[in-house]
């Protein structure tokens, strides 16, 4: 069996900013052309939200990473199955790690804990790991 070592801080870190670039930029962009953020910022906002939401988990389930995630050769993986989430678990993960971020020591849970989770990771029984 092979030994799944846990991803550490820096390269979870590193694979979030990429995701910003490759991800979340992009859907900004094309959102403030279809809706106009000067005119609507609250309904702006909720659709860059609910776009990233469902471009995330559906990387997620289906293959276990995010562009970023890959580019950094990391995978989330369901704790009690060691395979890639399903799509509830994904919601809950992806819920968790918005107030993860909101919370701020959620995502620096991986400094300090010798199995590198993070809150979110706690909450959704999941874990990332280097491939």
């Amino acid at each position: 069996m092979i030994s799944l070592k846990p991803a550490g801080f820096w390269a979870r870190f590193v694979a979030s900013i990429i995701d910003i670039f490759m991800i979340v930029i992009p859907i900004v962009f094309a959102a403030n052309l279809a809706i106009g953020y000067e005119a609507k910022p609250a309904l702006a906002w909720l659709a860059h939200t609910a776009v990233f939401a469902l471009i995330t988990i559906a990387f997620w389930t289906r293959k276990g990473y995010t562009p970023g995630k890959k580019y950094m050769r990391l995978i989330v993986l369901d704790c009690k199955t060691n395979k890639t989430m399903y799509p509830p678990q994904a919601c809950l993960r992806f819920i968790c790690e918005c107030l993860s971020f909101a919370s701020v020591i959620g995502v620096l849970l991986p400094v300090f804990r010798k199995d590198k989770k993070t809150l979110h990771d706690l909450l959704s029984g999941t874990r990332v790991v280097c491939l």
